[in-house]
């Protein structure tokens, strides 16, 4: 038997300590990039250095999971000052984006990471990380400055994870009103502006709420059970960005001058690509939200046409020709 890497062997058994619904095979081939063969040589190396590993029971998928626990690991998993470096970019472009809680916690957790450090290291580590810190900055982009009620956010999720109703004052975007809502909170959506996903007794499917537009909210005592069959990212899908419509077929072409940027851009997590013959570029997705993706359009000028549909392929006309006659 040939044996992997120390690194290599290492990292899995992070991993597997960190899945508290463990890990299958599966997992191991597609997160490390290995064959099935490479992954159960890796797995078994693990179990024989810090095992055994439990088997995880779940029925969701029918596979076979494992999770290690062990405290062998404590003193040889270590912090860089990269990965801290990456904490703190994280945290700056949160409160960029006026999501001071979010950034605030990231901060509270590179502070607990370093404060693992061993004496050793931890003056070499804090050197690197002022050194990347001045090296490194975030580059000014516009874009929305959410201001939230202060704590909004930890009463939302704990809103979530108790299955209780919560209610708050709203300010209707299109009615320019404020009115007292109840919600059973199913997640929270972050794109350009940070969303609630919620049932109402009024609404048939559930409904996104901004963040921004909350005060006053509170936990009442009233208890829901949640749907198991709702799926957050699979909701999430159903649109480009936030606006929740039918979804239709999208069919984009890029020319060739923008072949290259518009291969290396995710517009859609369910997209295909295909590369054409002329050096153009075929971009296939399924979503709802119209008006967002014409805002996201236009910002290809000319190098971008509408194939499909043609419904989205008139409101960008008509959107540019309301623009050019404004200005």
């Amino acid at each position: 038997m040939r044996y992997e890497g120390l690194k290599d062997i290492l990292d899995l058994a992070v991993r597997l300590q960190g899945a508290h619904g463990g890990l299958t095979l599966d997992d191991i081939e597609a997160e490390f990039s290995i064959s099935r063969r490479t992954a159960e040589r890796r797995r078994d190396a693990v179990d024989a250095a810090f095992g055994p590993l439990e088997p995880v029971d779940r029925d969701d998928d029918g596979k076979r999971h494992w999770r290690l626990r062990s405290d062998a690991l404590r003193r040889l998993v270590s912090v860089s000052a990269e990965e801290l470096a990456e904490l703190g970019a994280a945290a700056a472009a949160l409160d960029r984006a006026g999501l001071g809680e979010r950034a605030a916690m990231l901060r509270d957790l590179a502070a607990k990471l370093q404060a693992t450090l061993r004496a050793e290291s931890q003056a070499r580590v804090e050197s690197d990380l002022e050194m990347l810190v001045q090296a490194e900055g975030l580059a000014m982009r516009p874009g929305p400055r959410q201001r939230l009620d202060r704590g909004l956010l930890a009463l939302l999720r704990e809103a979530i994870t108790t299955c209780r109703v919560v209610e708050f004052r709203y300010f209707a975007q299109s009615t320019r009103r404020r009115s007292w809502q109840q919600v059973r909170p199913l997640g929270l959506l972050y794109g350009n502006r940070a969303h609630l996903v919620g049932w109402t007794e009024w609404a048939e499917e559930p409904r996104l709420w901004r963040l921004a537009n909350m005060s006053e909210a509170r936990i009442t005592d009233e208890a829901f059970e949640r749907d198991p069959a709702f799926d957050l990212h699979r909701f999430a899908e159903r649109s480009f960005g936030t606006f929740q419509e039918k979804p239709v077929k999208v069919v984009l072409r890029f020319d060739a001058r923008a072949a290259r940027d518009a291969a290396a851009f995710r517009f859609h997590p369910n997209q295909s690509v295909e590369e054409n013959e002329d050096g153009s570029l075929t971009v296939r997705f399924e979503a709802g939200g119209l008006d967002e993706m014409c805002w996201h359009l236009f910002t290809w000028g000319e190098s971008v046409t509408v194939e499909k549909p043609a419904r989205l392929r008139r409101r960008l006309a008509a959107m540019c020709g309301a623009l050019a006659a404004h200005h």
